[in-house]
């Protein structure tokens, strides 16, 4: 598979576990992709983001987050 391919994967698991794991639904993580361009963000971290645990990934993801509304609000 292309690198492509195997992000788009990488982005349709996480996208699961984080309805999953943070028990929202789909239209909360559409939501969350949006407003945070998590899905380039996913992109930019395959690599690192291979190497980790899905725990550690939706952490990182939520620290992300939590780092834009911080500058946001600065």
């Amino acid at each position: 598979m292309s690198r492509e391919e195997n992000v788009l994967n990488m982005q349709i698991t996480i996208a699961n576990n984080m309805k999953q794991e943070w028990n929202i639904d789909f239209c909360k993580v559409s939501e969350l992709l949006d407003k945070y361009d998590l899905l380039s963000y996913i992109d930019t971290c395959y690599e690192t983001y291979n190497s980790m645990g899905i725990k550690g990934i939706l952490q990182d993801l939520k620290s992300y987050m939590d780092a834009i509304e911080e500058v946001c609000r600065g």
